[in-house]
This record gives C-alpha cells, structure tokens and sequence, in this order.
C-alpha cells in the first residue's frame, strides 16, 4: 500500500500504533474524566486489554455523560467485549469503581497496582493531584501512587493553556508523574479519530512499560 494514492493524498505504510507488550496481568487503574476527548480513554483501555492488563476503571461523576455526547457509548460492564470485538479473547478483568468511594482498597497496601493512567485528564482533577488535595478516588490513588514512585501517566486535553495548567502540571513531573497532552501526530497519515487517539495510547503505554522488558 506503499505511495498509493487515495483521493489524491499519498498514503504509506507505517509501524503498529502501539507496540505489543507483556502485561502478564498486572493491575492498571485507568481514569477517565468528564472532559472532551473521551476517544482517548477508550483507546487506552483497549491498548490495555490487548496487552493482557488487568484495568481498574474509575469513571467521574460526567465521564459518562462526555463519552456518550462524543462517542455515542454507555460503558459499562457488559458491553467491553462488544465495544472491542477485535479482542477475541479477553484474559484481562475490568473492574469498575465510583470516584467517590474513597474506602476503596486500590490506594492501600492490599492492591499490588503496577500504575495508573488518567485520560483525558479534566484540569480540575490535575490540579486537585498536583496539590494533594484527594477528595476523590481519583485524586488520592494518584497520591498515593507518587508516594510508591508508581508510574503515574496523565493525558491533559485542554487549550489553550494557562500558567496555573502549566504549574500544576510542573507540579506533577516534579513529583515524579508523566504529562501526555493530547497533541496526536499526523506524520503517520492516520485514517480516522481512533489513530489519532491511538498515537497518544502508544505513548502511554511506552511510559508504563519504560521500566520493565522491550516490547515484542
């Protein structure tokens, strides 16, 4: 498909997206807030999936609302293997939590979590990690992934951007986070929304897995 042309525009051919990774079951807490840009929690979730990631998945109170405004999907329990048909088997668990139970054990010593991702991340929950604040599940299984040096991987979808974003932002890499603003490429040639989407879920997953064994 080298250089074919498709209405006039030069397609090439490219690498995978996301590279293909061992989770070997370990615990992920994805989540996804009610800002723009639901696309993008979606396509981390599934990069997760097929990676053989067990996903904690915690949804704001409008994440919800955003995802079926945008995408047209009311995520739920039963509707994963639908919503991702190309996952024939799915070895991987996703488990559903409410933002506000903050008596939940996956910030305690009881849950061995091997990192966690927040995309699209709303401004309003960076800026509640970046202070400490952790008045939501959200918040405080973040705190306390920093506090483990855990891998902390935050998808921001926002401009444009002011200084507090910018400091919050700081704030977080200081405290040992990792910032992925949702700027897709399009050196690629992407063909629809989920490559573009995939292109920032590739780089997430690069980040979570930096630390570990090479992809395959």
């Amino acid at each position: 498909m080298a250089d074919e042309k498709i209405s006039g525009v030069t397609q090439t051919e490219t690498s995978s997206l996301i590279k293909t990774y061992d989770g070997e079951g370990k615990n992920i807490i994805l989540a996804i807030t009610g800002t723009s840009g639901a696309i993008y929690g979606l396509r981390i979730l599934r990069a997760l999936l097929i990676n053989d990631f067990n996903v904690d998945l915690i949804l704001s109170e409008y994440a919800s609302y955003t995802m079926y405004k945008e995408c047209g999907i009311d995520l739920k329990p039963n509707v994963i293997q639908t919503l991702f048909p190309e996952i024939l088997i799915l070895k991987s668990t996703v488990s559903f939590h409410n933002n506000l139970d903050l008596k939940s054990e996956i910030f305690t010593n009881k849950f061995n979590c091997h990192g966690m991702v927040i995309a699209p991340c709303s401004m309003g929950i960076l800026a509640g990690i970046a202070n400490g604040e952790c008045k939501t599940l959200m918040e405080k299984s973040a705190d306390y992934g920093l506090s483990y040096s855990k891998p902390l991987v935050m998808v921001p979808r926002e401009t444009p951007l002011n200084k507090i974003h910018l400091s919050n932002m700081i704030k977080v890499i200081e405290a040992g986070g990792k910032i992925v603003p949702a700027m897709p490429s399009f050196e690629y040639n992407p063909g629809d929304f989920n490559d573009l989407a995939d292109h920032i879920a590739g780089k997430v997953m690069d980040i979570l897995n930096m630390n570990n064994h090479p992809p395959a």
